[in-house]
């Protein structure tokens, strides 16, 4: 239960991450190069949306097997119940990126 329970939510964060990633690189296409083509751009944006996530999602399985190992191990120990301390992990990743989204969406920064 909670080895399928981290799964899912390093597989969330990892989207999110990701996600952020593909703003960041279709932001800086779109107003950082001297391209001004839209189909070239379009073309490029895909191709980096590809390679971004398909290495994202390979990847994901490889790193929840051992963080999901490194991890329950961890939290149980700090926290005395594993299911505890996932969820404390995942609300500390989950407002991380929430911070990052707030600042790159609306130009908010509450550090």
């Amino acid at each position: 239960m909670t080895r399928k329970i981290t799964t899912a939510l390093i597989f969330i964060l990892t989207i999110l991450a990701a996600e952020l990633a593909v703003e960041y690189v279709k932001h800086f296409l779109k107003f950082k190069t001297g391209f001004h083509d839209k189909y070239i751009l379009t073309l490029i944006g895909m191709a980096i949306i590809v390679a971004i996530y398909y290495p994202v999602f390979g990847f994901v399985h490889y790193l929840t097997e051992n963080m999901t190992k490194k991890f329950v191990t961890a939290s149980q120990k700090k926290a005395g119940n594993e299911l505890m301390g996932i969820i404390i992990a995942f609300l500390l990743g989950g407002g991380i990126l929430f911070l990052i989204y707030l600042h790159q969406w609306y130009g908010i920064t509450l550090w």
